[in-house]
Parts: C-alpha cells; structure tokens; sequence
C-alpha cells in the first residue's frame, strides 16, 4: 500500500480537507467580529497563528486515532472486520460539504455590497457625481472627515478637530495623493450622509473616519480608511496609547493611509515629510488646538478666533522654541493682520510696523528650524510674497507645486499671486486645472468666487457662484462672495434671494452694508442706494477698503481714485497691490505702483466696468 492510499484509509485528506475550509470561515468570521468591536491587529493575527499550528496537530491526530462506533481509538487497536468505519468516512465528507456552502454563502454575502443594486438615494448621488466619480476611481483620491470626539468632555473638541486637520495636512504633502480640502471635508462634520454619498459629493474614491477618546493618563484613536465603491475596509487601527504616543499616531495614520492607497513615495521620505516637527507633546497639543481654531474661523466667520489661534502657536513655541510648523501657522496669522489693518482694521491693537516685524521674525524662525528642504521652500514664498517680491513668491511657489501639486493652500497662494501680478489669463487657467484635477475644491473656499469674479466671463462667474451655493449653502462668506458674483453675471433677482441669510450673517456690519449697496445699485433703487452709501460713510469712513469700495459702487471714481493717492509710495505700496486684485480697479492714476509691476514682468491691464454700479 503506497503512503497516498494510507492517508486516504486513515482520513487524513478529509480532516485536512475539513480543518482548512472550517479555518478559513472561523478566520473570515473572526476578521469581522474582531473590527467591529475595535480589537487590536494583533488579536487577529494571533488568532490565525492558532488556527495555522492547529493544521499539522489536526493531521497528526487523523493518521494516529481513527473515529469508530465504540469512540475514537489508536489506529493499531481498531478492529478491521467491525462495521461502521465507513460512517465516519460519510460523516467527514458531510463536514466538508457543510463547511464548503457555508464558505459560498460568505463570500456572496461579502461581495454584496459591489454587486447588489444601489438604494435609490445612494444611485441618484452616484448619477449625478457619475464624471467626478469615474475620474476619482483612477486617482489615489481622499477625504479625510473630521474625527468624532467620544471623550466625555465636550471641550476637548478641539484635540479630535486639530488631529484631523493635521493628519490632513500630512496627507496632502504626498505628491500623487489627492486630497480633498478641509472646507469640503468638515461640511460633513456630524452628518448621518453615508460613505458612498459623502464621497460622491467629494469627488473621491477613499474616505477616512475616525474617533478620539482622550482622558488624563489614555488615549484611544480609531481610524477606518474605507472604499467608497464598495465599503470595503482597506486599512483600520485602533490605538490604544498613553498621551505622550499622539505624535506618532498621527505619523503613523499618515504613513499607513499612503501604503494603503499604494503612493509612489519611498517609506523613509515619507515618514521624514509627515514629522510634525516636534517631540514635545504639550507642544504638538497647542498646534492641535490653533489649527482647530483656524479651522473654526473659516466655518463660523468669527474672526475672533483667530486670535485663540494665535495664542496656542505662541503657546507650542514657549514649548517647543524650535517648532517650524508652529512659527509657520503664527507667521501666517501676522500676514493676515498687517494686511488688512490699514484696510479693513485688525484685530490686534498694534501698530503696523510691529505686526511686520512679528512677521518677519516668525517665518525666518520657521525657515531656520525647518528640516524639510520643500517645507523650507513653501516657507520662502510667504516671505517673499511680504517683502513685495511677487514674482520671486511666483516661481518659489511653482517649483513648490512641482513637489507638491495637491497641496491645497499652495494652490490657493499661487491664485492669490496670479491676482496680484495681474495675470488673469494664467488665473484662469489655473482655476481650471486644479479643478479638473480635484485637489483643489474651489467651489467651496471663501475665496473660490472672487477668484472667479476676477476673470470677467459672466458664465464663468455665474457658475462657480451656484456651485459654492449649492455645496454650502449656509456660510456667510459664501452667500457675500456669490451675492456680488450674482449680481455681476446680471442675475439680480437670485442675487437678492440671498440678501436676508446675509444680513442675518455675523458677517461685520459693513459687509453686511455693502451688500445693501450692491443690491439697491444694480435694481436701479436710486433713493434706497444713496441711503445706504450715507450709512456706509456715517459709520465706517475709516474703513479704506469699504470706503473705497462704497464710493466705486455709487459711481463716484474720482472720490475713490481720492481715497488711494496717499499710497502711491515704496513704503506703502503693500496697501495698493491689495486693490490690484479688484476686477475694477484702475492702476494708471498710480504711476509708483506702475513702476512696481512692471519691474515685476507684470503689464497693467485695463480695468473692467462694474456692471452692478450706480449710474447717478
């Protein structure tokens, strides 16, 4: 008898047979039940290495013992001649038969979700994303939602808000990873939408969710990254840490998120462009919490917050005084409010100069700590940007994009550049690339409209105003932006719809005001118009840029030719180059700041008429 025989005599293929189907449905079982209840990896694991050692002892038992009627006895003491061996056989092949349909049966079950018909609701998401959709499922594409807050203290939001932003950032410096921007993403924040609507809506093939639930002395985050096609979990962990770890698993979420989807960059660089910068955790805590606020500034509108924002930069960098990213974030906020306090007025009771100088010192502290030679390069284009030398910014920032093509706040800088350098064609095209390509949600920034507003084409506007109303309807800054925009492209009534959300708005008054003004100019409402620019004067003449603005609206140009004279100036010519970025703006009265862009390569274009203004 030859050793193949002898196995099939003592039941060593079947058992085999058996054990290997029966395994592979108590491990698919298994992988399901251990997610669901959050388990670690590693229990997981464990429990397949089980199952894998319990093959060769299964083996080992079928070819010593043998199953008879009188129980199961050594192979040498069975007697041959009794009846009854042959059950056992049927009995093993039953097993396997049962094993091998309920293996079927899982397997349908699993795939379900890609080959069962979708809901009606989910359908209709899909039809009506199906160009955005089909573009994203060949893309490494993500949204990265705002991570829910299961702490039992609601004050911590910020800790869940600023881990989301930050593994967001992290996300978007990988070069072939498109990430969806944080405006889009944190719409959703809170929303019971589903995964396959939410990433329709986005334009994105993955999305990622999770939670935080941090006391004093545990910190537990759990992270899903999910196929929006078919639900499918990709990648999931849950880490159940000390405090002191939240560095590296932000690090470590990033890192893995890029395995997952497969991008092209070498692991040792990726984990050197994901570093937060920092080993201190108090430090890392207080970057977490100004990014949150920065993040809830460009949701609510309140300005204000901005300035707890500032504070917890300042706070990281007390713990950690070589913090890059901490100088950067404060940096930026100096850029923010030198610019708009002899416009609009700051927030920060400060002279001017001094709000430079905060400037200055925080982004040459931010280059000079800075490890990263592409960090330091997008570092270089702020700086360049403040000391008015805006086509230097230009090409930092396109050798920059050519690192880094999806990082969204580079791609609204070089927007912000093209505006400044008057160079509307190349804005256009800009616009249109980076929304092709979905690394940049234009639609729905504060900016997106204005950017918009800046090319003329009454289509173009019209267009983007409705597709930032309808992605988010309820925020301030869009309802203005696509007010003007409206008015504009000559729909005065859709416009005016809009009017009562506005003035309803914890927008400032003189927003507020102005969009009044708009709206009474371009209805031809001459009484209504003149009292509002009397208003408008009253209360906020020592707003330049409203009063310029109101005085532009009303059709009195020489008044606002008036208000900028002053600037015409090297010193001041930071203030003026602000107005360069309205549509309608006439650089030829300004003959410094003539000189200035055209020793900048920039050719000063015409301005465009107001199509909205008063015609008193």
């Amino acid at each position: 008898m030859n050793f193949f025989a002898e196995l099939k005599r003592r039941n060593v293929v079947r058992v085999g047979a058996a054990y290997i189907v029966i395994g592979w449905v108590l491990a698919q079982v298994a992988e399901f039940a251990f997610e669901n209840f959050g388990a670690p990896d590693w229990v997981l694991k464990t429990f397949v290495a089980l199952l894998l050692l319990g093959l060769p002892l299964a083996l080992f038992f079928a070819w010593t013992f043998e199953m008879t009627p009188d129980g199961i006895k050594r192979e040498e003491d069975v007697d041959r001649s009794q009846p009854g061996r042959s059950s056992a056989r049927r009995t093993l092949d039953y097993v396997i038969i049962v094993a091998l349909a309920i293996a079927l049966g899982y397997s349908l079950w699993s795939r379900q979700g890609v080959e069962e018909p979708a809901s009606p609701d989910t359908q209709a998401a899909v039809t009506e994303q199906d160009d955005v959709d089909q573009k994203a499922a060949d893309l490494r594409s993500i949204a990265v939602l705002p991570f829910v807050n299961m702490s039992s203290d609601q004050a911590q939001e910020w800790f869940s808000d600023g881990l989301t932003e930050e593994i967001l950032n992290a996300l978007a410096r990988t070069p072939d990873l498109l990430v969806a921007a944080r405006t889009s993403s944190f719409k959703y924040k809170n929303s019971d939408e589903d995964v396959p609507t939410i990433a329709a809506a986005l334009g994105v093939a993955h999305i990622l969710e999770g939670s935080v639930r941090s006391s004093r002395d545990r910190l537990r985050v759990t992270a899903q990254l999910i196929r929006a096609s078919d639900g499918f979990h990709l990648w999931s962990q849950t880490y159940d840490r000390e405090p002191e770890d939240v560095i590296r698993i932000q690090e470590d979420i990033a890192i893995e998120i890029a395995r997952a989807l497969e991008t092209a960059m070498d692991p040792e660089e990726l984990a050197r462009m994901v570093s937060s910068g920092t080993s201190s955790v108090p430090a890392y805590n207080a970057y977490l919490e100004g990014l949150a606020a920065n993040t809830s500034t460009l949701s609510t509108a309140d300005v204000y917050t901005f300035l707890g924002a500032r504070d917890a930069y300042e706070r990281a960098i007390e713990l950690d005084p070589e913090f890059s990213f901490a100088y950067w974030e404060l940096a930026q906020f100096w850029e923010v409010q030198a610019q708009t306090t002899n416009i609009v007025g700051g927030i920060v009771d400060m002279p001017n100069e001094q709000m430079v100088a905060e400037f200055e010192d925080s982004i040459e502290k931010a280059i000079r700590y800075e490890r990263d030679p592409v960090n330091r390069l997008a570092f270089r284009v702020l700086q360049a940007k403040e000391d008015l030398q805006l086509a230097e910014a230009l090409r930092l920032n396109t050798e920059y994009l050519g690192q880094r093509p999806n990082d969204q706040d580079a791609q609204n800088r070089q927007l912000e550049l093209l505006v400044g350098l008057g160079m509307v064609d190349e804005l256009r095209a800009a616009i249109e690339e980076y929304e092709r390509r979905d690394g940049y949600d234009l639609r729905v920034t504060n900016n997106s409209v204005n950017f918009a507003l800046l090319t003329g084409d009454k289509e173009f506007i019209r267009r983007y105003a409705h597709d930032a109303l309808r992605r988010i309807p309820d925020r301030p800054f869009v309802q203005y932006q696509s007010h003007r925009a409206l008015l504009w492209a000559g729909d005065v009534d859709n416009a005016s719809a809009l009017l009562p959300s506005i003035q309803a708005s914890d927008l400032p008054m003189q927003t507020r005001t102005l969009a009044l003004l708009r709206q009474a100019c371009a209805e031809g409402n001459l009484e209504e118009a003149e009292r509002v620019f009397d208003i408008m004067m009253a209360k906020h003449a020592d707003d330049l840029s409203m009063n310029w603005i109101s005085n532009k609206v009303f059709g009195r140009d020489e008044e606002a030719q008036r208000l900028l004279e002053p600037y015409d100036k090297s010193m001041d010519l930071g203030i003026l180059l602000d107005f360069v970025g309205y549509h309608y703006f006439d650089p030829a009265p300004f003959p410094n700041l003539i000189q200035y862009l055209k020793s900048q390569g920039v050719e000063p274009r015409t301005p465009l008429e107001m199509t909205y203004r008063c015609r008193a």
